[in-house]
């Protein structure tokens, strides 16, 4: 199982490349994405730029799939793997017309087959389902799991799992067989730090194996 990291939502003190080096040296992380949630995109762009030198470097050695959250101005502006979208961004087909088909396109469906369904239609690489447990990062429901699992045993394309997900509960979803669990509080936001975080999901992970 690996994981899809993804930054936190503004500058933060833990964020840098120097640590995201060190978590993905301790940590398998399959996808990592550019999350600003600035209003302004002349903010959401510097806030990618001032790390983007750096991250882009450690993603490219480590075969790290480097993702822009929604703004398909920044992907225009910079050399990324592909784009995330939310329900009410641009379609996914608009984004394999922009950036071309080899473009990784990944779809936010909470726990909705028709939004899965049409996701899919359009060619997306990926999708993601959540909240799956309680979180700050997003202020809707957590999924009704009782209809998430059943949408997850017909799925055909890869998945993510997101939302809240932490030391305490993330072995709880291996079982679905996500292509990743992403997060973001419970790495850059742990009180002991993001290194410490890393390793404790480590830690649990080899001792579950």
């Amino acid at each position: 199982m690996k994981f899809y990291l993804i930054s936190p939502p503004k500058i933060n003190k833990n964020f840098n490349h120097e640590i995201f080096d060190k978590i993905t040296d301790i940590i398998s992380v399959n996808f990592f994405q550019f999350r600003p949630k600035y209003k302004l995109l002349s903010e959401r762009f510097n806030y990618v730029s001032h790390h983007y030198r750096e991250i882009s470097k450690i993603c490219k050695k480590k075969k790290i799939k480097m993702i822009i959250n929604n703004d398909f101005e920044i992907a225009e502006k910079f050399i990324f793997d592909g784009i995330h979208l939310g329900q009410k961004d641009k379609k996914c087909k608009e984004a394999k017309i922009n950036f071309g088909t080899e473009f990784i396109v990944g779809v936010s469906c909470s726990n909705s087959y028709s939004l899965y369904i049409e996701a899919k239609n359009q060619k997306a690489d990926y999708v993601a389902f959540g909240p799956v447990f309680p979180t700050l990062s997003k202020k809707k429901k957590t999924i009704n799991f009782d209809k998430a699992v059943f949408v997850l045993r017909k799925l055909r394309l890869p998945f993510t799992l997101i939302g809240g997900i932490n030391h305490n509960n993330f072995m709880e979803l291996v079982k679905y067989k996500p292509l990743n669990l992403a997060m973001i509080n419970s790495i850059w936001d742990y009180k002991r730090g993001p290194v410490k975080s890393a390793l404790v999901f480590k830690k649990i992970l080899n001792e579950k194996i």
